[in-house]
């Protein structure tokens, strides 16, 4: 089958458009195709997506935006420079922030899934985890070597209990 585009070459890419109800198979050599489709086809990073809705859908105001988190140490300014959260708690510290965010992309703020009964320790451990993780990040930031050695000797105990 010939290139519908060029005509001389072999159709070598073959997809289907779907506009409205209307389905258009399509046959390009790869030549055509990397100057007509793959441009319009390139696909939007998640990360990136996400941090365009943070910074359109997020209102920071007053003690908000000023707000960390006591667990992990995360500011609402970091999630938003980010798109990820630190901890599970960060859903508490700023839902008066990202509860617009939530609605709009979830379509709801609420968790309809099942916890196991043991989560409760093992969320406590966890939580305690990233805390003491981001607090190593920060203190090896700050180039406070002896602290973040205790902090990296507490969270290898912790680890160690894990199969306890």
């Amino acid at each position: 089958m010939k290139c519908e585009n060029c005509n001389n070459q072999e159709a070598t890419v073959h997809y289907t458009e779907i506009e409205g109800a209307e389905k258009h198979e399509i046959h390009l050599c790869e030549e055509c195709y990397r100057q007509k489709a793959a441009p319009v086809q390139q696909v939007a990073d998640l990360g990136e997506m996400l941090k365009t809705l943070l910074h359109g859908a997020i209102k920071e105001q007053g003690a908000a935006s000023k707000a960390l988190c006591p667990t992990c140490g995360i500011s609402l300014a970091e999630f938003r420079g980010t798109g990820r959260f630190g901890c599970p708690n960060d859903y508490k510290v700023f839902q008066d922030a990202i509860t617009p965010l939530l609605e709009k992309i979830q379509h709801g703020v609420r968790h309809v899934g099942t916890v196991p009964s043991r989560a409760g320790l093992e969320l406590e451990k966890e939580n305690e985890l990233i805390r003491l993780r981001r607090e190593l990040e920060r203190a090896v930031q700050r180039e406070e070597y002896e602290e973040a050695a205790k902090i990296r000797d507490r969270i290898r105990e912790l680890a160690e209990h894990d199969g306890d």
